[in-house]
Order: C-alpha cells, then sequence, then structure tokens
C-alpha cells in the first residue's frame, strides 16, 4: 500500500532536498516497500510506465503527485527507464526505520543512465554500449568514446564537417559535452551537461595516467600537445571509477590497429 504523503512535511523536504541534487534526472525514493516519484517525476514515470497517478493533500495544502513502483519489481521498471533514455537515481533507506529517531536517512546510492549501464541483460549482445563525451569548442573537436561494461575506450579528434559521421558510427546513447554547448541531430540519444572545467585536457592526461598507471600517453599516440583529443576522457574514465577492468584496449582512432593493453 502506498504511504499517505502530506506537501510541506518533513519527508517532502527531505526528497526536495535530495532532488535539488539530481536535476534531469528521475529520482526514486524509497519509502518502505516502494520507490515514490513526486511532482513532476510522478508525471514523467506515469506517462513513461504506464503508472497511475495519485495525488495527496493536507486539508486546504496543494495536493503532491506521486507514483510509486514496488522495490521488488524496480529493478524492471528500471529498465524501461533507461530504455527510454531516461537518468535515474535510487535513494534508498540508510538506517533501519525501527531505530531511526525521527525522520529515517536516505541517501542516493546509485546512478544510472543510458550511457553507464552494465547488467549485462540490459545490453545488446552484438553492439557497443558507449558513453560518448565531446569537446566541441575549438577547431578540431575531440571525443572520447567509453563502453562500461568492456573496458573499450576510443579517442578521436575529427573535422567538424566530419563530426556527424563519427557520432553516427558509435551509436552512443549518451552524449556529455561542456555546459552551453549544444549538438545538432543528436537524435533520440541522452546529453549530459558538465562544467565545461571538467573538460580541461591537463586534467584528462592525469586521470588518464592514473587511470591506466602509465608514465605517459605517448605510447597511445596522444602526444602533449594533442590538446581535443585528450580533454574529453576526462569526464569518461572519470565516470568509469571502479569500473575499470584488466585488458581494456585504448585506440587514437577506431580505424588505428595498434592497441595497447593496461
Amino acid at each position: 500500500m502506498t504511504p499517505r504523503v502530506e506537501p510541506d512535511t518533513p519527508l517532502m523536504q527531505q526528497y526536495r532536498e535530495i532532488k535539488a541534487r539530481y536535476p534531469q534526472t528521475i529520482l526514486f525514493f524509497r519509502m518502505g516497500d516502494f520507490y515514490e516519484m513526486f511532482e513532476d517525476d510522478a508525471r514523467l514515470a506515469a506517462r513513461e510506465l504506464g503508472l497511475t497517478l495519485t495525488s495527496r493533500n493536507n486539508g486546504g495544502a496543494a495536493e503532491v503527485p506521486l507514483a510509486g513502483v514496488p522495490v521488488k519489481a524496480g529493478t524492471e521498471y528500471l529498465r524501461r527507464l533507461i530504455a527510454k533514455g531516461h537518468r535515474v537515481a535510487i535513494c534508498e533507506q540508510v538506517e533501519d526505520p525501527k531505530l531511526a529517531k525521527g525522520l529515517v536517512r536516505r541517501e542516493v546510492v546509485e546512478t544510472i543512465t543510458p550511457g553507464t549501464v552494465l547488467a549485462e541483460d540490459w545490453l545488446e549482445r552484438k553492439r557497443n554500449n558507449f558513453l560518448l563525451a565531446l569537446d566541441p569548442r575549438g577547431t578540431a573537436p575531440g571525443l572520447a568514446a567509453l563502453d562500461l561494461s568492456t573496458g573499450e575506450l576510443a579517442l578521436e579528434t575529427v573535422p567538424p564537417e566530419d563530426l556527424a559521421s563519427a557520432l553516427a558510427r558509435y551509436e552512443a546513447p549518451e552524449v556529455v559535452l561542456p555546459t552551453g554547448c549544444e549538438l545538432a541531430g543528436q537524435g533520440a540519444c541522452t546529453v549530459t551537461e558538465r562544467e565545461a572545467w571538467e573538460f580541461d585536457p591537463e586534467l584528462a592526461r592525469e586521470d588518464l595516467v592514473r587511470v591506466f598507471r602509465l608514465a605517459s600517453l605517448d605510447g597511445l599516440g596522444v602526444e602533449p600537445g594533442d590538446r581535443p583529443r585528450s580533454a574529453p576522457p576526462e569526464r569518461c574514465s572519470a565516470t568509469r571509477g571502479s569500473s575499470s577492468r584488466a585488458g581494456c584496449r585504448i585506440w587514437r582512432a577506431p580505424a588505428c590497429c595498434g592497441a595497447a593493453r593496461c
């Protein structure tokens, strides 16, 4: 049974504080045996998942739209939202409600996006699931494509006139861009914006050297002055985090045959 929710209560204040940290992301907010979604998230989930949209009120107070899914069925609803190109943050109860003094503490324990899926049964077996970071600024756009499920990372720069065909080649379900940049004709892919400083080429080089445990990137064909190519991987490799695995391959560009082992 869906619990009663009233607006402007400590519970809703907690929800809104957490939700504010995850804009443009559907928040699965754990309440007992349900993941609840409120307000705009509830409307979106009801439309995309065919859920019943309900609302609760507190006398004359404003109504709170909500929609919920059972925790036991949460994985399937999550899979359907990701397949439709949505981002989902999973907010769990991080203490036993029976032992909580007042409001139960809740925290986001995982955020899943179309480009960061790792579950094998969610992926197409005969194609990569690339998370693509793109810095379109400058004379030669740089891009990095990372498949988290295989550890494959491709780096390249392309002339602006060839950018559309390069993006089409990767068929990435998610593209990460510097804030303020636009991607024309992205089709059905999910666009995620990150702060422009996160695409700094020097940060990217340091991150790649650390992740792949290298003395330098020269052996991978990434030269010191290769700024456009080295900038986007900062976003992909940082997202990769603990998902790195032995045997991953790096290419300077997809057409290159020289691969390096980490």
